[in-house]
């Protein structure tokens, strides 16, 4: 993902991460890779910054014949086939074959290039590869090979880059897919629990980590900070949910687009508590039969847009991979209606979706407060295709 340090520049993500497979370019970049300095800029205006990860390829991060997912006996969902091969890169992902949840955390970096692609300076993220950094120091770590997490996103100040990733040790199995603490799924076959995080990062390389039970089952993948105006919020986007249907209440609370306050306190004092939704869609707006509760929001990107909070899903068998918005005037995006153009009054929300817990399990998070932007695609993935006929001539 790449973002811009240039102020005055609109926040934004953009849909492809680059990752390191090449050995040689392994070797290379992560040579490079270098801390900022205290009290001097690391970043600088003008340039970009490009999100990345590198692959441990640690032989012994899996054994062949090992039981996967791990703590799969725990769950209801069971075992699947144990491990065909170990953790050396590329044949370690034939795992998959066994595990569909496979995957294994991995360090990130953030790239500072120029505009004409020249590298400056490759930061390090802290992780429990690093010297000095014990389970109980803040880090976190993205899952290799996901393709849809590390999206960077500026402030609205501009003052910070935001991206979402996971609260656990390099070389650990299967986090992406695994609970959050607040959030258990035990339908879910992988029996661990790990916390999401999003990290902001200042112009002085700086870091700062805020926990998040968001996103059980699956992964964040965006994140923004609101920091104008007097405003302090930080919105998220992402999904949740890999286990059976129907989905545990806080797996569909934790889905889609979320809404917290940025922390201070190390990543060992944080409570996050349950999963706070800022906006939700149903594909029931459209007139369509009901879906898998809580995946019609599989949100990958976000942005803001003149003080509008827009997503966009693309992704799954639910929904719609289309654009939406959230109306935080009640105005337009109602139960009844799901597709729009934001008013002209829109503000950005300030507060949690005032859901009703009573219609969870049936109608998700009612009332809905976010709808498809008017003139892009509203057709529901599931929706069956119509048929194309084909004129022969001569028959």
């Amino acid at each position: 993902m790449t973002g811009s340090i240039a102020k005055g520049r609109s926040p934004r993500s953009i849909s492809a991460r680059r990752l390191t497979l090449i050995s040689l370019a392994i070797a290379l970049i992560a040579a490079s890779a270098a801390y900022a300095q205290k009290g001097s800029d690391y970043f600088f205006p003008g340039n970009r910054v490009v999100s990345r990860s590198v692959y441990d390829n640690n032989p012994n991060t899996v054994t062949v014949g090992e039981t996967l997912p791990p703590n799969c006996a725990t769950t209801a969902a069971g075992c699947n086939s144990p491990a065909t091969n170990d953790g050396t890169y590329p044949q370690v992902w034939n795992n998959n074959l066994a595990d569909s949840s496979f995957g294994i955390t991995s360090k990130i970096f953030l790239d500072q290039i120029t505009p004409s692609g020249s590298l400056v300076t490759s930061l390090e993220v802290p992780n429990s590869s690093q010297n000095g950094v014990p389970p109980t120091k803040d880090q976190m770590v993205t899952s290799f090979p996901s393709k849809s997490e590390l999206a960077l996103n500026l402030s609205t100040d501009h003052s910070y880059l935001t991206f979402m990733g996971y609260i656990a040790p390099i070389d650990a199995l299967d986090v992406s897919n695994s609970n959050t603490a607040a959030a258990v799924d035990p339908t879910n076959p992988v029996g661990e629990n790990f916390s999401r995080a999003i990290a902001q990062v200042d112009q002085k390389g700086k870091f700062k980590f805020t926990a998040t039970n968001a996103y059980s089952g699956n992964n964040g993948r965006a994140a923004i900070l609101n920091n104008s105006a007097g405003a302090n919020f930080i919105y998220t986007a992402g999904n949740a949910g890999n286990g059976g249907n129907p989905q545990p209440d806080g797996i569909i609370i934790g889905a889609g687009a979320q809404i917290m306050d940025p922390q201070t306190k190390a990543l060992i004092a944080q409570d996050p508590g349950d999963p706070t939704p800022v906006a939700s869609f149903n594909i029931t707006q459209l007139g369509d039969t009901a879906d898998k509760i809580g995946k019609d929001t599989n949100f990958r990107g976000l942005t803001i847009f003149h003080d509008v909070l827009y997503l966009t899903k693309g992704s799954g068998g639910n929904g719609v991979n289309t654009v939406y918005f959230v109306d935080s005037t009640g105005t337009v995006c109602t139960d009844a209606n799901g597709i729009g153009l934001p008013a002209p009054s829109a503000t950005l929300p300030t507060t949690p979706l005032p859901y009703n817990p009573a219609v969870l399990q049936t109608k998700g998070l009612d009332p809905n407060n976010m709808c498809i932007l008017k003139g892009l695609p509203h057709r529901p993935q599931n929706q069956d295709r119509l048929p194309i006929r084909r004129l022969v001539r001569g028959r």
